[in-house]
């Protein structure tokens, strides 16, 4: 079931790769970037409780809060308009 559920979510990761790749603008590029950091923590969430590494749970909160921040920061960014 573990192997079902990690290539569920590789799988769906697909779609943001491939928007963060080819966006035309920063937001989309943003939006693809943001949508594959919540499918990299869920990833790790799921391999620490499927397979029994309680550590990878603080890993995942860590990369989910990183990744948000990185998304703020990048908004700001994009918001005044400098490249």
């Amino acid at each position: 079931m573990k192997l079902w559920v990690e290539a569920g979510i590789l799988i769906s990761a697909v779609l943001p790769l491939v928007r963060l790749w080819r966006g035309p603008d920063l937001w989309d590029r943003l939006a693809g970037a943001s949508s594959l950091n919540v499918r990299v923590a869920l990833l790790l969430a799921c391999e620490a409780v499927l397979g029994g590494h309680g550590l990878l749970l603080d890993v995942a909160l860590a990369y989910a809060t990183l990744g948000f921040l990185g998304t703020v920061l990048l908004a700001r960014f994009g918001e005044r308009g400098e490249r």
